[in-house]
């Protein structure tokens, strides 16, 4: 079972050590290689698998629990989660005095609950029809991929209409979506009929990709189709965005 980092806490070895939720980016874990205590903030962690990193007394080897298990003969299934981000100001007055829902969570997939509920890291989320691609990156552009969402409840409708009151004429633009992909084998236990998972793991998932809605490209009565963006490829974004520094570019200032 995977520990959440924190301050001055003892490690033994082999260990098993996660970021915390902010520092948690890229998917990886960090096995403990020498023992020690771990120091009063928390280290650089490591972006690439099978590096050290070094925590007061403590040293580490970053790995990935979902690249090993992909790997094998017989990988459990992967599940893909989804989260819609409103953004205050634009989606939904300031100050939310109409209490309007920011964040929707959900799934395209079945589960083992008859509701077609998954429940992660303590979250559910809703079984809804959904379907999206083109998340790859193809000769070194960046990915712009398409959301395609049944409109069948006329949910999605319903959302934008709402967005719009707000907006007009928005249509979600500017709303972030969060793909999250992790495996069956650690997800909650509530999501199994005993209620019991001994392999339930909520710091085990893929890194997460954020995309911003871009636009809305097209809306019938059967579907709505979103296109999606990388944050660095929308309008009017500027690269940099932050001050590059050693702590998290160790490469900078080393070059002759």
């Amino acid at each position: 079972m995977t520990t959440v980092w924190s301050a001055g806490a003892s490690l033994s070895l082999n260990q098993v050590v996660a970021p915390t939720d902010s520092r948690r980016n890229n998917g990886l874990f960090f096995k403990v290689t020498q023992a020690g205590t771990t120091g009063s903030s928390e280290p650089s962690w490591g972006k690439t698998i099978g590096q050290t990193i070094y925590d007061n007394t403590v040293r580490y080897v970053s790995f990935s629990s979902t690249f090993s298990d992909v790997q094998s003969l017989n990988p459990s299934a992967i599940i893909e989660l989804f989260i819609l981000t409103l953004k205050e100001g634009i989606h939904y007055p300031s100050g939310n005095p109409g209490s309007a829902t920011e964040k929707y969570y959900f799934h395209a997939g079945s589960s083992l609950n008859a509701n077609g509920q998954i429940r992660w890291q303590g979250q559910d989320y809703l079984r809804f029809p959904v379907e999206a691609t083109g998340f790859a990156f193809q000769r070194g552009q960046l990915p712009r991929p398409k959301l395609v969402v049944s409109n069948a409840t006329g949910l999605i409708s319903a959302i934008l209409l709402t967005v719009n009151e707000t907006t007009t004429g928005n249509d979600l633009t500017g709303a972030t979506i969060t793909r999250i992909r992790t495996l069956a084998k650690f997800l909650d236990a509530a999501n199994f009929a005993d209620g019991q998972n001994s392999t339930a793991d909520p710091t085990a998932e893929f890194p997460r990709e954020i995309y911003g809605i871009d636009r809305k490209s097209a809306e019938n009565r059967e579907v709505v189709e979103f296109e999606l963006a990388a944050p660095t490829d929308l309008m009017g974004i500027k690269i940099p965005k932050r001050t590059a520094t050693r702590d998290e570019f160790p490469a900078l200032g080393t070059f002759s």
